[in-house]
């Protein structure tokens, strides 16, 4: 029995010592882009030894002290490794392992890399999207990012706008899976043609100023790169419903197959919304559907993709009106004398007084129905077929050919009409009345004519293009690039008749081409479909040539970025007359289809289709950037970096010809000349990111084609503006501190200072060339409008219980000016600085749970946006007087729920 003691001792001793030696490796292993968790990744600390990560993502290895080589892979994903150090206590190693597939995508699309590529930029990644989007447009997401500023403007779904340190959306780049999607013409994103994004994005990234990008894209401000879901690694079914506290509704689905026999890859994704907007007489009717097939081969991808988003909705397009008319409250504190704007407006009486955040000027009831005159309805779909190929090791080429076709637009009334001061509503009824009981027996003595309709502006389009990219490493430290950009585009822009509001048909004559009413009354009858108002082409063709050269070795990582393009303008106006062409001159006269004149004793009548529309000659813009930038890592931590560029871009259509076909005889280019610089933190538990920028933009263009009446009568002129400069400058802050392991606390702060620092003289010209009018306008250190210069936001993450979380967020936006005309700053308004609007501050707080039952995955979403029911201004224009009595507005929403659940398996 003696001698059985020390062996039992022995061994258990030897226990103690090999428990003591043995420390546990544990984390959790995501995917970099949309965060999520992937199931079934190896972990291994040597050959054989290790495991795979649970259906949470995570792992854990029991390992003796000593010094191991941690490998983490999982099919269709990047390996990574890592060197460890393990003891007797448990470390922690988090993985986010980078897509194969995605790699691809991201060449094309020029996303940024942290530590290396040398600009300002945030990621936006599927799981916050989810968490935090809800029902609302994709921008709206944005406002947690420095610098931006986001809004949904009247309310109505994909009504939304963003800027960008101040840059309005026309000068923000949008791209979708490195293919454009800004207007072609004008430069502006309408979100409601991009509805279901938010559903089918795999992640977002936000660069501020020039950017990564190699095109010769128009990224004053920065640039949003949109990636959609690829082919994930892994078989996958979803279906979420949503719904909001004022009746809106969503149902969506995914279906992604994974990796299929042979290298075949099939993803889906679809959505319906419907039910009431946040306004008065909103609604929204919207469908949205996605479809990505890819193809592997041993070294080449073929992915082909369409989506789009059929929809309708209702707006509050027009009611940008007095502050009064909304909340009495907010009007008073600003000292505005409230009785005196109810007394004098035809939305609301003094009895009545203000309407309320909601209040919706744009309808009226018909027959006991809802009749809103703002419908937006449109249907984009987008087509990209893209081919990615890898010849050798040093070579990689990327095709994408894109196709799109638009077809749409809004309505309104053909002429104002009064309201019901009682209820603030148009009299819609009235419109009904009369025209469903008038008879003009010139044209039918049957039938009856509406004097006022529901006419729709349509805006169809084709764009197709075609974006090539040829990139070589030259060696270990340095690559080259080059490529090709080339896209077409033809607008077709027409008024039709919408609604005839009781009535048969109507009259018009603004088809100058058509035959006189005494030749063919039929013809000037117009029926619901038909044009009226206005029929024409725009036509842009865009050339362009891209190269770079990127050098990385160490600690330094640099590129130098050039590009050139051509832009060319074409406009077809077929409601305008051509000059009716003769054997030995050409008339100067314009004589439409069917009209006659005499020339030299000849009567001649206009009857050559070829002969009967206004074509403007073809123009073309030369334009380039040349831009590049430094990165340096100080250490594993600490890192600065340094970009600058110039811009030359070529003027947007509106400034080249106007609505008569009458070219600018004063064009100019916009330049654009920038300079940033950064310092980024990388640790473990928190993260930085510090920046200055500095951009002067010369010849900024109006938002829109300024007119003066014509002193000699005829109607308007329209002229372009040229003088006018702005120089944006500021710093910005984000981080994120992972206080505990279930609580992170993230902020941002960003301090502008945006003004316009110019004045010029404009001449206005007639038809002939001659200057009948001169506009001398100054606008020297007036602050840009329309954008928060100041924005200051936090927020936090907190886990309560595993897979249950809470999300407050806190932003403060304050330095929000009133957008102003230039044009008003003449005479004793020179240099007049705009309306200082209210500051304000929202608080939204998000919350989920997500828990597995039966093999299925639920995720349970919760938000409430303002959670304060804060009343604010979001988007304002100066008055006569500069100031809040004769501002017009767009308030802010007050408080909104929307509660979702994500079933999938």
């Amino acid at each position: 029995m003696k001698s059985i003691i020390p062996i039992f001792l022995l061994v258990f001793n030897s226990f103690l010592i090999f428990s003591q030696n043995q420390g546990e490796i544990k984390g959790t292993v995501k995917d970099a882009v949309s965060d999520e968790t992937i199931i079934g990744a190896t972990v291994l600390i040597a050959e054989g030894k290790g495991g795979v990560t649970d259906i949470n993502g995570n792992y854990s290895i029991k390992a003796d002290s000593g010094q191991y080589v941690l490998t983490v892979s999982y099919v269709g994903y990047e390996a990574q490794k890592l060197k460890i150090k393990v003891g007797s206590k448990p470390v922690t190693f988090n993985f986010s392992l980078q897509s194969k597939t995605l790699n691809e995508v991201e060449v094309v699309a020029d996303v940024a890399k942290i530590r290396e590529t040398p600009v300002a930029f945030s990621n936006i990644t599927a799981k916050q999207i989810q968490e935090e989007l809800g029902t609302r447009d994709l921008p709206m997401v944005l406002n947690s990012t420095p610098g931006v500023y986001a809004t949904e403007q009247g309310g109505g779904s994909g009504d939304a706008r963003v800027s960008i340190r101040g840059f309005d959306q026309r000068n923000v780049a949008v791209m979708v899976d490195g293919v454009p999607v800004n207007d072609m013409e004008n430069g502006q994103v309408y979100w409601s043609n991009w509805d279901g994004l938010g559903d089918i994005t795999r992640s977002m990234q936000v660069q501020r100023g020039l950017g990564a990008s190699k095109l010769a894209i128009a990224s004053v401000g920065g640039t949003i790169n949109i990636i959609t879901k690829g082919i994930d690694e892994k078989f996958g079914v979803s279906v979420k419903q949503e719904v909001n506290n004022y009746g809106l509704y969503k149902t969506s689905f995914g279906f992604n197959s994974g990796p299929l026999k042979n290298g075949w890859g099939v993803t889906l994704g679809g959505a319906r919304k419907w039910g009431n907007g946040w306004a008065d007489a909103t609604f929204d009717d919207a469908w949205s559907y996605f479809f990505k097939v890819q193809k592997r081969f041993k070294n080449q991808l073929f992915s082909f993709s369409a989506s789009g988003a059929p929809q309708s909705h209702g707006q509050r397009s027009t009611p940008i009106m007095p502050i009064a008319i909304y909340s009495k409250s907010l009007a008073q504190s600003l000292g505005i004398n409230t009785d005196s704007v109810y007394s004098h407006s035809d939305n609301t009486t003094g009895t009545q007084g203000e309407r309320g955040l909601r209040y919706n000027s744009n309808w009226g009831n018909l027959n006991g129905s809802v009749f809103n005159e703002k419908i937006n309805y449109f249907h984009k779909p987008q087509f990209n077929l893209s081919h990615f190929w890898t010849p050798t090791e040093k070579l990689n080429v990327s095709t994408v050919l894109y196709l799109s076709i638009g077809k749409g637009g809004g309505t309104a009334l053909k002429n104002i009409t009064s309201k019901d001061t009682a209820t603030g509503q148009l009299d819609i009824q009235s419109i009904y009345n009369y025209n469903s009981t008038n008879i003009s027996s010139t044209y039918s003595t049957t039938e009856h004519v509406s004097s006022n309709y529901q006419r729709a502006a349509n805006n169809d389009h084709i764009w197709y293009g075609v974006l090539s990219t040829w990139n070589y490493k030259i060696n270990d430290h340095l690559s080259a690039l080059a490529g090709v950009d080339g896209r077409y585009y033809k607008g077709t822009h027409y008024q039709t008749v919408y609604n005839l509001i009781g009535g048969d048909y109507t009259l018009d004559f603004t088809d100058k081409n058509q035959p006189f009413a005494s030749v063919n009354k039929a013809a000037n009858m117009k029926r619901v479909g038909d044009k009226v108002g206005y029929y024409n082409d725009a036509i842009v063709m865009w050339g362009g040539a891209f190269a770079q050269v990127e050098y990385k070795k160490e600690k330094w990582s640099t590129f130098l970025t050039g590009s050139i393009s051509q832009t060319g303008y074409q406009r077809i106006d077929y409601f305008k007359k051509k000059d009716l062409v003769l054997a030995d001159t050409t008339i100067q006269q314009a004589v439409g289809y069917g009209d006659t004149l005499s020339y030299k004793g000849t009567r001649y009548t206009n009857q050559s289709a070829e002969a009967r529309f206004a074509t403007t000659p073809r123009l073309w813009f030369l334009g380039y950037t040349i831009k590049g930038g430094a990165n340096y890592n100080i250490n594993d931590n600490h890192n600065v970096f340094l970009n600058l560029g110039y811009l030359n871009m070529a003027p947007r259509l509106n400034l080249v010809f106007d609505n008569n076909n009458k070219k600018f005889l004063d064009i100019h280019n916009q330049k654009v000349y920038a300079i940033e610089i950064g310092y980024g933190l990388k640790h473990p538990k928190y993260a930085a990111n510090l920046n200055f920028y500095y951009t002067l933009w010369r010849n900024k263009p109006p938002a829109y084609t300024p007119t003066v009446p014509d002193p000699n009568g005829g109607g308007t002129l329209s002229y372009n503006i040229n003088g006018l400069d702005a120089l944006h400058k500021g710093i910005e802050l984000d981080f994120i501190y992972k206080v505990l392991e279930n609580l992170d606390v993230e902020g941002i702060a960003s301090i502008g200072d945006w003004k316009t620092v110019s004045g010029a003289v404009v001449n206005v010209t007639n038809d002939l060339g001659q200057v009948v009018q001169k506009v001398d306008f100054s606008a020297k250190d007036i602050h840009v409008g329309d954008a928060a210069q100041i924005q200051i936001g936090g927020g936090l993450r907190y886990t309560i219980v595993k897979n249950l979380y809470i999300k407050p967020r806190f932003t403060y936006f304050g330095k929000n000016y009133a957008n102003f005309d230039p044009l008003t700053l003449v005479g004793t308004n020179k240099d007049r600085e705009s309306w200082k609007m209210p500051s304000y501050n929202i608080l939204d707080i998000y919350a989920g749970y997500d828990f597995s039952y039966r093999k299925l995955k639920y995720t349970l979403t919760a938000g409430v946006v303002n959670a304060l029911d804060a009343v604010y201004i979001t988007d304002g224009q100066n008055g006569m007087n500069f100031d809040a009595n004769t501002a017009v507005v767009f308030m802010g929403m007050g408080r909104r729920y929307n509660v979702a659940l994500k079933i999938a398996f």
